[in-house]
């Protein structure tokens, strides 16, 4: 009897742990980065909409969460990030499940940062 919830405790971390989001990915991702490391970090994105100098890359994890896919829109201008977004959808897998991206929420600028 011990043994059996021995188990069942164990499968259940292993379960808990295959449910993840993009979060741990997208965490390397910076403001000023380059297509380059975006692709290095997160690969080819699944789904790409440009307008003019703007682009948005959008990636899925399916099944991140109880009965939700994770989705992260890396908003780029003139090949440099300018900020990242993010949705769930509610549909069976990430095939068909991305949404147009609505150009006038989009981070139009690149935000410099330099150490002091």
């Amino acid at each position: 009897m011990k043994a059996n919830k021995i188990i069942l405790i164990v499968f259940l971390a292993f379960l808990f742990q295959a449910c993840g989001t993009l979060d741990s990915k997208t965490i390397h991702i910076n403001a000023g980065d380059t297509k380059a490391k975006v692709i290095k970090i997160l690969g080819v994105p699944e789904d790409r909409q440009i307008k003019n100098k703007q682009e948005a890359w959008q990636y899925c994890v399916s099944g991140a969460g109880f009965g939700y896919n994770d989705h992260k829109v890396i908003w780029l201008n003139s090949g440099r990030v300018t900020g990242i977004t993010s949705y769930k959808t509610y549909s069976p897998g990430c095939t068909g499940a991305f949404k147009t991206v609505k150009w006038e929420s989009a981070p139009d600028v690149v935000v410099e940062t330099r150490s002091r």
